[in-house]
């Protein structure tokens, strides 16, 4: 087994979502799902991002097939904070969100949306191409069938959020080190 699939397999064995051996059963929105879930793991927030019985908001826009397949997890225990898995389609909403994954409909949108969020301590993600470099949080790249993901540590800086280091050793890319 190669690298790139004993890291699939433990990010699935994490998530604790089924996995069927075979590689080619697992679907690119599985994994997608899979690693999305699996960032909030590695990611701490500034107290100021929590009020008392707060959850962990997990926001998806421009993406309707990977907010269905997130629904999963929906409910889910993620350290202290039950995980709510919901769409937001308005930038007040994105700044009451913990994790904002921004879909490639919202591609247009991109650059607005980053910067309404400014300093809240909101992670982006997105599938975009290019969209670490272009400011977001997280980028995730499928290169000859292989999912990776780049890092932008300013902007995770500016958001106040903190990556951990296990993490940041598996990007594929570091940007504003």
């Amino acid at each position: 087994m190669t690298f790139a699939p004993k890291i699939l397999l433990g990010l699935f064995l994490l998530a604790g979502m089924s996995l069927q051996v075979s590689r080619a059963e697992i679907s690119e929105l599985q994994v997608k799902s899979a690693y999305v879930f699996n960032f909030i793991k590695f990611v701490e927030w500034p107290a100021r991002a929590f009020k008392t019985g707060d959850k962990l908001r997990l926001c998806v826009i421009g993406d309707d097939e990977l907010l269905a397949s997130l629904a999963s997890v929906n409910g889910r225990k993620v350290g202290a904070y039950e995980l709510q898995v919901m769409h937001a389609d308005n930038s007040a909403a994105w700044k009451t969100c913990h994790v904002l994954y921004i879909g490639e409909r919202e591609q247009r949108r991109l650059v607005p949306v980053i910067k309404s969020l400014g300093t809240a301590p909101v992670l982006t993600i997105s599938d975009i191409q290019g969209f670490a470099e272009r400011g977001g949080a997280i980028g995730l790249l499928n290169r000859n069938g292989r999912m990776l993901f780049e890092v932008n540590l300013a902007s995770t800086r500016k958001a106040g959020l903190r990556l951990s280091s296990q993490m940041l050793n598996l990007a594929a890319n570091i940007f504003g080190k």
